[in-house]
């Protein structure tokens, strides 16, 4: 009886789904007014007719919400496996695309679904810092998505973006040209992914500048000399070391 009045139910959750996913739509592009930006003659739209990989910078909640918001159709966003899990919002990612990926432990099954999807025709959205960083500074990329880009050869395209969501202000994004991976035989090295993530991570940050009208000149650190964000957790880690 239960499996019957979940089947009957289904319907009413798509529908409630959908009717959410399109007023947020609206809501962003109405309030936030997305500015967009594009920097090179390989990317003219974000409407893209063939797979991509999009990575991008992450500085707000609202960032995945942007990019789904513009990027509509045919893409999956990779999302953090604990997001995923909370009650409050596993009714609706399970319903809509995304892929859950364990940002706290080895992970391999994220980077499988999403190869199928790119396979499939779908183009795949990561953050590849893994969580938002508000101070100004990127966190080290991840390099699960230059496996990916490599693995696959399909192309990644950059997107910086100011991260400012405020009533009155125009949230500008800037996409870069798209950019493959060299794609040879074998299993790729650590230190290979680690430097094309770094070479990611440094077009990003010049996107990012632009988009918040800053020197697009400025070098951003490497991650192993970038200092730690300060919040009020690594506050307290740092209290507790120094006892």
């Amino acid at each position: 009886m239960k499996h019957i009045l979940k089947l009957l139910a289904e319907p009413f959750m798509q529908l409630a789904v959908w009717t959410v996913i399109y007023s947020v739509r609206a809501y962003f592009f109405i309030v936030f007014r997305p500015k967009v930006t594009f920097t090179d003659p390989s990317v003219q739209s974000y409407k893209f007719k063939e797979p991509r990989i999009i990575i991008a910078n992450h500085c707000s909640p609202c960032d995945p919400i942007m990019l789904l918001s513009l990027i509509f159709k045919n893409r999956n966003i990779v999302v953090a496996k604990d997001w995923f899990e909370m009650k409050c919002f596993h009714w609706i990612l399970t319903r809509v695309h995304v892929i859950p990926c364990d940002r706290y432990n080895l992970d391999t099954e994220w980077a499988l679904i999403a190869k199928k999807n790119l396979e499939a025709g779908k183009s795949v959205i990561i953050f590849p810092e893994g969580k938002c960083r508000e101070d100004g500074l990127m966190n080290e990329f991840k390099s699960g998505f230059a496996f990916l880009a490599r693995s696959t050869g399909v192309p990644v395209v950059c997107v910086g973006h100011d991260g400012t969501y405020k009533r009155g202000h125009r949230t500008a994004l800037v996409f870069g040209g798209e950019e493959k991976i060299e794609r040879v035989k074998g299993i790729p090295s650590s230190q290979h992914l680690a430097e094309r993530s770094e070479y990611f991570r440094q077009k990003v940050w010049k996107l990012k500048q632009q988009a918040q009208g800053r020197n697009v000149n400025e070098i951003l650190p490497p991650p192993e000399e970038t200092p730690e964000e300060v919040t009020v957790e690594n506050a307290a880690k740092n209290a507790e070391v120094s006892k």
